[in-house]
């Protein structure tokens, strides 16, 4: 009886790691994508308790084929500030050229001189010479916790996930929600999931992330004040057995940003693909 108990508690827990290569593209203007190089997988499952990789739960019911839970999560936009580059302005090279064309810094100043080669100045020199010192930098925003509940309906035509969030830490005082479908199936060494999902995110959440207040306005990079939107989200995911601990796992996501971040000045892509493929190895 002991070991089945142990048995049993050992079995609550998922701990592993894939290794491989991926990418996810960063929308900001001016930026660097996301490398994915490493994953980590840790979960832990208790009779009304869980963590789920950065997500924690409470379930107050439960069936075989429905659950409803009280959730505390964050929110990952933070990440994409974490890779902004080409300067603090967060505009590219191209823009930096243009405006200072736009301003005729490519001529001979009234004091004579020869006129600066606007092809041959990297992106932090075109920065001082178009906007003279000026501190152009995007602050950085802050990550946020997230509060709610999810509802997980699983049946033999497919699962229905939904989840009704709120910011609970004072950062942007937005609200987001999320409805899904995944489609699983299994063979006997293989797994896959097809997922078609949409976010509605509160104009407080986007004008948090993706606005432009009009103390960080400069020539290029417009005052911004955005509404709310619904992303939209299409996810594969492949995982092969290679053993009883090892499995070669895939995934492929597409995201299409709505209308109220894409229309951002610090917006330049309006959509997100993400991309990885590795090696998992589960430990328990």
């Amino acid at each position: 009886m002991a070991q089945a108990e142990d048995a049993d508690k050992e079995s609550r827990w998922t701990i592993g790691a894939a290794v491989g290569h991926g990418q996810r593209d960063n929308p900001f203007v001016a930026s660097d994508d996301i490398n994915l190089n490493a994953i980590v997988d840790l979960a832990w499952y208790g009779e009304h308790w869980f963590f789920d990789n950065g997500d924690i739960g409470f379930i107050f019911h439960e069936t075989a084929q429905f659950s409803a839970n009280a959730l505390l999560t964050f929110n990952n936009e933070r990440n994409y500030y974490s890779h902004l580059s080409n300067g603090s302005s967060g505009l590219d090279i191209f823009s930096l050229r243009q405006l200072a064309e736009e301003k005729g810094l490519n001529f001979p100043g009234i004091a004579g001189g020869e006129a600066p080669d606007l092809g041959s100045l990297n992106t932090d020199e075109l920065e001082t010479l178009v906007f003279n010192d000026l501190d152009t930098s995007l602050p950085e925003r802050d990550f946020a916790v997230n509060s709610g509940i999810e509802m997980l309906y699983l049946s033999q035509f497919g699962d229905l996930q939904a989840q009704l969030l709120t910011d609970v830490s004072g950062t942007h005082h937005g609200q987001s929600a999320w409805f899904s479908y995944s489609y699983p199936w299994i063979t006997r060494t293989s797994e896959f999931s097809l997922t078609l999902g949409l976010e509605w995110k509160s104009s407080d959440l986007i004008d948090y992330y993706y606005g432009v207040r009009p103390d960080e306005s400069i020539d290029g990079r417009p005052t911004y004040a955005a509404g709310s939107g619904i992303n939209r989200v299409m996810r594969f995911s492949a995982s092969r057995a290679l053993s009883e601990r090892w499995r070669l796992v895939g995934v492929l996501e597409h995201e299409q940003l709505s209308s109220a971040i894409r229309r951002s000045p610090i917006i330049e892509r309006g959509t997100v693909n993400t991309a990885f493929v590795g090696l998992y190895y589960q430990f328990k």
